[in-house]
């Protein structure tokens, strides 16, 4: 449970909304990461086209490399994600 004020799946509507559809089709869930920035639609756009921005494919080490690497790093900084 976040400390800081969210907006749950069942109170969603409009981007939010259409964004938490989006992430449960894709994910089969919400992540927390996302509902943190919930309350500010803009910024959860913000986030996650930067995210994507600079995952998944975009650089030249491929998408295989770059999930290794951000699995190390996870582990390294006990990071729950």
């Amino acid at each position: 449970m976040a400390f800081i004020r969210t907006v749950d799946e069942s109170e969603a509507v409009g981007e939010v909304k259409a964004h938490y559809d989006a992430q449960t089709e894709r994910a089969g869930r919400v992540g927390n990461i996302h509902k943190i920035y919930s309350i500010k639609p803009s910024l959860l756009q913000a986030y996650y086209s930067f995210s994507r921005a600079v995952t998944f494919g975009a650089t030249s080490l491929g998408r295989r490399r770059e999930e290794m690497l951000a699995v190390a790093i996870s582990s390294m900084l006990k990071c729950k994600y």
